[in-house]
């Protein structure tokens, strides 16, 4: 079981960080990041869902890095 939680920790990590990346490099300033993550598990979701595929919770929380 611990192996599965490694794994989905190494792919939010993953993802943030791709999602850091992008912003810190990113050629145009004018352009915004938009990071949706839920709150319960903090799993980052690619579309505004009304709850979290994994644990199912409603409460999704709006990133917008500038």
């Amino acid at each position: 079981m611990s192996g599965q939680k490694q794994t989905k920790r190494t792919t939010t990590r993953s993802t943030m960080r791709n999602a850091v990346k992008s912003v810190l490099f990113s050629r145009s300033s004018a352009d915004a990041t938009t990071i949706e993550e839920c709150r319960r598990c903090g799993k980052t979701i690619e579309s505004r869902e009304a709850d979290c595929p994994v644990c199912g919770c409603d409460d999704i929380v709006e990133y917008r890095i500038q």
